[in-house]
């Protein structure tokens, strides 16, 4: 069955918010319009968003539906929210080696947006693993 990935319909959003606080995602300031998801015949599979800062871009947000992992629409959800960014790309995340496939790499400066995120991560988000900060800019800037 062929995918579609698109941004976020009305339907999709409560499900997408429902599977948020299940996954122990970062639901705050959550908008439908920075969602992009991906579906299979209308059921939804993947999502995940990018939230346009004032100096950079952030992914966050990403999931793919338990029961639909390891068939590769992570890889193409995360392609295409990198196509959607319009700044340098920040992600917090514990994963790192999931988002090393895609270029990116753990970074130690970062803008303040990326700050405050890795805090509430830190201090909200409770998990065993380690959160880490990546970029996938070739040339990081100062911040």
């Amino acid at each position: 069955m062929p995918r579609k990935i698109e941004i976020c319909s009305i339907d999709n959003f409560n499900e997408v918010q429902h599977y948020i606080l299940q996954f122990e995602l970062d639901g705050r300031h959550v908008y439908k319009d920075e969602f992009l998801t991906l579906t299979i015949a209308s059921k939804l599979v993947s999502f995940g968003r990018i939230r346009e800062h004032k100096s950079c871009s952030e992914m966050c947000s990403l999931a793919v539906i338990e029961s639909e992992r390891l068939k590769g629409y992570g890889k193409a959800l995360t392609t295409a929210l990198i196509q959607k960014a319009t700044q340098p790309i920040f992600l917090v995340s514990v994963i790192p080696y999931y988002f090393e496939g895609f270029g990116f790499y753990i970074c130690t400066e970062y803008p303040e947006e990326i700050q405050e995120k890795l805090k509430y991560c830190n201090e909200s988000l409770a998990v065993n693993e380690k959160y880490v900060v990546m970029t996938n800019q070739n040339m990081p800037t100062q911040y």
